[in-house]
């Protein structure tokens, strides 16, 4: 699994596995092309909360995107993380499955008169599994998920940025500094 050069002062006894986790947490080496959950939930709430007009909720299109990006970034979370958060996570899902797939009255309701039901329960639930994922539990599941990853022989490249990605944004969302420099 080692994409990148890796410095050679490790001990000889030192795992394959050990530098490529160490490597992995490199951000100088790209990115992931999948958004960490923490960064769609939220971007959804904000969408929630203050996007409004023709343009918004109402086009297909934006929706669909959201969802797109909702689906890749669960889609890219592992076994650990995922075991920690399925009540939030199947929630919030249901919940912004309803928000779009509401009428077109529902849709065209600027913010500040956003009172209907599936209003409410997708912001609730996005803020909900943000508490979730933001939990010493779930940065812990995360970690688990990067080791096991880095441990995996069968891994070719890059498995494990998105893991990678969400853990920076979970210690970040922490107050913790997470500077590569």
């Amino acid at each position: 699994m080692i994409d990148y050069d890796v410095s050679d002062d490790w001990s000889e006894d030192a795992p394959d596995w050990l530098k490529s986790l160490v490597s992995s947490l490199d951000r100088n080496h790209g990115a992931s092309t999948v958004l960490p959950l923490t960064v769609i939930v939220e971007e959804i709430a904000e969408w929630i909360e203050l996007a409004s007009g023709t343009d918004a909720w109402k086009k297909t299109a934006n929706r669909d995107s959201l969802q797109w990006d909702l689906d890749k970034s669960v889609g890219a979370i592992s076994s650990s993380l995922r075991a920690h958060i399925p009540g939030p996570l199947a929630a919030f899902q249901t919940a912004f499955g309803n928000l779009i797939s509401s009428s077109s009255a529902v849709l065209s309701q600027p913010p500040g008169t956003r009172v209907d039901a599936v209003w409410t329960e997708a912001l609730s639930t996005a803020r909900n599994l943000l508490n979730a994922l933001d939990s010493d539990q779930a940065v812990r599941a995360s970690w688990d998920d990067l080791v096991a990853k880095a441990q995996d022989r069968t891994l070719a490249r890059r498995e494990y940025h998105p893991i990678v990605e969400l853990l920076f944004e979970q210690l970040q969302r922490r107050g913790l500094s997470v500077s590569t420099s």
